[in-house]
């Protein structure tokens, strides 16, 4: 039986608490121990509950949001927080993960939404734990190098457009990413950020017998600051160049030299494929509300699953296009494909397509959208996950000292 998840909801309005915990008393998993009307409050709840979460609103008296979620992650790191705001500017969001939250929402919620969030933070907050405990215990947190492979067994579902705004809004917080699209008979990364390369992947596995990083500088289109693309062939017949083992050696190259690369792959389960996912750290399934699409995917982990892979810890899944008007709904993808979902990303046909002809990631052209913002809390995610976290000390006085007389 699944483990009953305890939260506590801190919001300064009576209704907004109610209407919170009039929801959530609709789920079987999830139970309200506790309400707070402000940050100083709720961390006097918190010497006497336990709560696996705290649902936090932002602009309340006494203590907002920002400074208790800093205050409680410090304090009491086995407790996840989940902010709950009417702001939608993405400053807010990223203050707010920075604070310590594990994931931002945004008023109104529906009940389906808070409910698979709440427990998709719970497991990984569950697993976070099982696998950094020494790490917790020190608030230390140890920066790695991350590769993040973008996957589909369908084409058309939003996953290179993912691909390459993830990288944009990674390398706007101002960590070197690589991009390198390893869809190599039609990629086109380096059509959506308006790139011409001279060379591409294709050139440098004919013209080099041996890869390293001094060699791959050479191959790199600068895109932006602290982004760099690894162009796929310019003509399909060229992907032949390409073999797995080079395509490996050139990953573990790439890894020493950035902070983060990113990976887009064609929807074709073929050597190329798997030479990508032998190499990497976490693969992000790109989804839609679409039963072919979610029929083709499952498959895809069955298949990773026979050859060994442990799809519970390598695999984590996006749903693209995401749309409450949709007849699919997140806890139907969740169930065929028997995870909680990591993140959404909405359907705006508009921004995404004028990003697309400009050549410039929505994430730099149009920071203010919703898809932006959406964009920015995956990025944080996975920051989270690969250790880039300010180190606190002595968290226990500085929740004392903070407070008030």
């Amino acid at each position: 039986m699944a483990q009953t998840i305890q939260v506590l909801i801190v919001d300064d309005s009576d209704e907004v608490r109610g209407s919170i915990r009039m929801l959530l008393s609709l789920s079987g998993r999830i139970e309200v121990v506790g309400e707070a009307q402000n940050g100083e409050e709720a961390l006097r709840r918190l010497e006497v509950l336990t709560p696996d979460i705290v649902l936090m609103d932002l602009n309340m008296p006494v203590m907002g949001g920002l400074e208790a979620t800093e205050r409680i992650s410090a304090a009491f790191p086995e407790v996840a927080v989940v902010v709950l705001s009417v702001q939608d500017d993405v400053e807010y969001v990223r203050q707010s993960m920075r604070a310590g939250a594990k994931d931002y929402l945004f008023k109104p919620v529906s009940g389906d939404v808070l409910e698979a969030t709440l427990i998709q933070v719970y497991e990984s907050s569950q697993a976070r734990v099982t696998r950094n405990t020494v790490a917790l215990l020190s608030d230390r947190f140890t920066r790695q190098t991350r590769i993040v492979a973008l996957v589909s067994a369908k084409g058309g579902v939003g996953k290179t457009t993912t691909a390459v705004n993830l990288a944009a809004a990674l390398a706007s917080e101002g960590r070197r990413v690589a991009l390198v699209d390893c869809d190599l008979q039609f990629g086109d990364a380096a059509l959506m950020v308006n790139a011409k390369p001279y060379r591409t992947i294709a050139d440098l596995c004919k013209e080099t017998r041996e890869i390293d990083g001094e060699v791959l500088e050479n191959y790199l289109e600068s895109v932006s600051d602290n982004l760099w693309l690894l162009a796929a062939p310019k003509r399909p017949e060229e992907a032949e160049y390409v073999s797995p083992t080079q395509l490996r050696v050139m990953l573990q190259a790439l890894r020493r030299r950035f902070d983060y690369v990113v990976v887009d792959t064609a929807p074709v389960a073929n050597d190329i494929f798997f030479g990508v996912i032998e190499t990497v750290d976490h693969v992000l399934c790109v989804n839609t509300l679409n039963v072919a699409v979610l029929k083709n995917n499952r498959l895809l982990l069955d298949l990773l699953s026979q050859l060994g892979y442990d799809v519970n810890e390598l695999v984590r899944h996006i749903v693209c296009r995401a749309s409450s008007k949709s007849g699919v709904k997140l806890r139907d993808a969740e169930k065929v494909l028997t995870t909680e979902i990591y993140s959404e990303i909405d359907n705006d046909y508009t921004v995404v397509e004028d990003s697309i002809n400009a050549g410039v990631p929505f994430v730099v052209r149009d920071k203010s959208s919703r898809l932006s913002k959406q964009v920015f809390v995956l990025a944080t995610k996975l920051e989270e996950e690969a250790g880039y976290r300010v180190a606190r000390k002595n968290p226990l006085r500085r929740l004392m000292g903070g407070r008030g007389n």
